[in-house]
This record gives C-alpha cells, structure tokens and sequence, in this order.
C-alpha cells in the first residue's frame, strides 16, 4: 500500500514543472465554473421539494391565494397625534403611490390607508370609501380619519395602531427571492422624502432574504480572513514565504476545485454551502504542515532535498491517507440526513478534504524540488523550534511523571462534560 502511495509522489518530485502546470490549467477550468453560480438564500429549501408538509404548505398557500408580504411600519412618537398629520398622511399616500409601482409587488392586494376601504354604516346606508383619500382634496382632517380607522376594528392595532403613534402598509409581493431587492427600492423611496416619521421594514421574506445576503457578505469576508490568519501563523513558524505560500496555494487549489465542481455540477449555493470555504481553509494546510514540519526537522543546508522529501513522504503518507480518510468519512456521513443543504455540504467538504490531501502530498514536494538553493539558507536542522518544542518537551515529559493525575482529571473533566 505505502509503494502505491508514494507513486504519485514520485511523479511529483521527478515531474514538478509538469505538475505544477497541470494544476493550475485544472484550477482555472474548475474556477471557470463559479461565474455560474447560482445563489440560494431561501430557508425553505432546507427540505426537499417532494417533502410532504412543504407540498402541503405550497397547497394551502395557492388555495387561499396567500403571499409573502414585506410590512413598511410608519412610526412617530415625538407628534402628539402621532402619524395623524397632514404631512404625515400625505407622505404615506405617496410612498404607497411609489410602492405600487416596483415590479414584483401585487398591487392589488397592497394594504395601505390609501388602498383599504373603509366600510361603515350611516343611516341605513352602508357606505365604502378608502380610509385615506389618494387625493389630498378630498380628505376629511387627520382626526377625522384617525377616528373613522379605530372605530373600524379590522383596521385597528391590524393597519393602525390603537394609539395613533403608527401605520402599517402590507405589500404582498410575487415571488419571496425578490424581497431583498424590492425591500431597497422602498428604502430608496422612504429615504428620498423629507420627514419627521421614521419608516421600518419587517416581514418574514425580508428577514429570510436579508440574512441569506448578509451571511454571503460575512463568509466572503470571513474566508479570506481565515486564510490570513493562517499564512501569518505558518509564516511565523516557518520563516519561509515560499514555502508557507505553498501551503496556502494548497488552500486556494482545494477551495477553488471544490466551489467549482459545485458549481459546475448545478448545485445552488446555499446557506450551508456557502460555509465550506471556511471549513476547508484551515483543514487544508494540515498535512502541508506536518510535511513542511518534517522537512524542517529533516533538512540541513547541502543535503539532497529530493532524497531528504522521499524520507519525509514515507514517514507521513500513510498517517495523513489515515487522517484524511477518517475526515473524509465524517463528513460524508451528512449524505444520509434528509437535508438536501446539508447533504450537499457534507459531499463537498468531504471531496476537499480528499482533494487536499492528492494536492498537498503532490504539490509541497514539487515546489520544493524546483526552488532555488539559495531559499533554504538557515531553514531546517533538527532541534530547532523555539518556544513551541521547549513547550512540547515540558508537556510530554508532565504527561508521564504525572500519567495518572492526568488520566483522573480527564475523565473527570469527560465525566462532567
């Protein structure tokens, strides 16, 4: 088993430049393939499509005609009557104006005091006009309508508050992906008026749509920061930019071949999908550091880099094959949950752990091979390690005269846990 293992790293320290080529041509053709990523920040796809109470929920809703609805809250606490002013009233009359007119908005179930009848009985009569008169020349005083909205008790603490101080306007909208975009186009129309109320957004697809977006923004920071952390800790043990960029390039490899061929195969990238860079980041750059640690302990200033790697892979391919395996495993093991996100992420993450192990024990070793002689001056030779190793030797050396204490207090510790 270890002579076929160590195959593939033979090729790579006869064959580097071929390698290194092939490599980089495989990571633009799979990093090609994030131009067409698709984005899904839709919780309800958690469940699969054929999933009984998802079918049921898409049944009620069609019956009963129900849409998701962005809710705009009109709010002023510092006016004695509250949202019952001519300025007031007249900036909502517009802003529902404004409303009716973004494309994907059901205008003809948009609740406003504008778009709401007002139905009440006078003399026998039964009399039906809007709450709210677009035209401001046919409207009755603020206290007028105030009153005539909480003597309705559909409309109040439903459209407007029983203390006067707020409005609600319920804007129904056609498919729920587009909440994130009409929600900053009624941003955009609130903010251009001058006003002395203050305008909210609420509603389920505005709080599913806008935390989608803006885990998106947090991993796309998140992921490069990670990777940041991880050159400058490497760098610091190390002391070797070549060396540590290729570990990192071993980092960037894996999470652009794995993004890629998610991509590539048609799977959206969703919520959970979207975390696998982060993961993949740090799990990486493990084997690149303990064949770069090895190396270091191994090589010494004139020694034959080539025969010192031979050396190095067979002491650690079949522990990182191991450890890669079981890694592997693990997260495969997310295939048999009935979560398609989930399933997704555990079949990717598991495919980049492999896939960081092919190019870590193939990639390291070539990039050794065609660096300069001239880039190892003062790397390596056995016990050197500073601070680490003298911390490493104490721990080892406790762990032993103290075997049993150690023992005790870990199960203890396991016990409590």
């Amino acid at each position: 088993m270890k002579r076929l293992l160590l195959k593939p790293i033979e090729i790579a320290i006869t064959h580097p430049r071929k390698l290194i080529i092939f490599y980089l041509l495989l990571s633009v053709i799979l990093g090609s393939q994030l131009l067409n990523v698709k984005i899904d920040t839709d919780p309800e796809n958690m469940l699969s499509a054929e999933e009984p109470v998802r079918i049921a929920h898409g049944e009620m809703k069609r019956e009963f005609a129900l849409h998701d609805v962005i809710v705009v809250g009109v709010v002023d606490k510092s006016n004695p009557e509250g949202v019952f002013t001519v300025g007031t009233l007249d900036r909502i009359s517009k802003v529902t104006e404004e409303i009716l007119k973004i494309e994907g908005v059901m205008a003809r179930d948009v609740m406003s005091p504008t778009t709401t009848d007002d139905i009440r009985s006078d003399g026998g009569l039964i009399t039906i006009e809007p709450l709210l008169d677009p035209n401001p020349a046919g409207r009755p005083t603020p206290e007028v309508t105030r009153a005539a909205a909480l003597s309705n008790p559909i409309l109040r603490d439903m459209l407007v508050s029983e203390d006067g101080k707020a409005i609600a306007i319920y804007v129904p909208i056609l498919d729920k992906s587009e909440s994130y975009r009409i929600s900053n186009e009624i941003k955009a129309i609130t903010s251009s008026i001058k006003k002395t109320e203050t305008y909210y957004l609420a509603g389920l697809p505005v709080a599913e749509d806008t935390f989608g977006k803006e885990m998106f923004k947090q991993m796309g920071m998140s992921a490069p920061l990670a990777g940041l952390i991880i050159f400058l800790l490497m760098l610091y043990f190390f002391r070797n930019l070549r060396l540590v960029g290729a570990g990192m390039a071993v980092a960037m490899m894996t999470v652009i071949w794995t993004m890629g061929l998610l991509s590539g195969f048609g799977f959206t990238l969703h919520i959970m999908s979207s975390m696998i860079p982060i993961f993949l980041m740090p799990i990486a750059v493990l084997d690149s550091v303990h064949i770069l640690s090895e190396f270091h302990d191994r090589y010494e200033e004139g020694k034959d880099r080539k025969e010192v790697l031979r050396g190095v892979m067979d002491s650690l391919s079949a522990p990182m094959l191991f450890t890669s395996i079981t890694s592997v495993v693990g997260f495969a093991s997310l295939l048999l949950t009935p979560i398609p996100p989930v399933k997704v992420f555990g079949a990717f993450v598991g495919f980049g752990i492999f896939s960081a192990w092919i190019i870590t024990i193939t990639l390291i070793p070539a990039i050794i091979v065609i660096m300069k002689e001239s880039s190892f001056k003062g790397f390596g030779g056995a016990g050197r390690g500073g601070v680490l190793l003298r911390f490493g030797r104490w721990g080892a050396g406790f762990s032993v005269t103290r075997r049993v204490a150690v023992i005790v207090v870990s199960l203890a510790v396991f016990v409590i846990s």
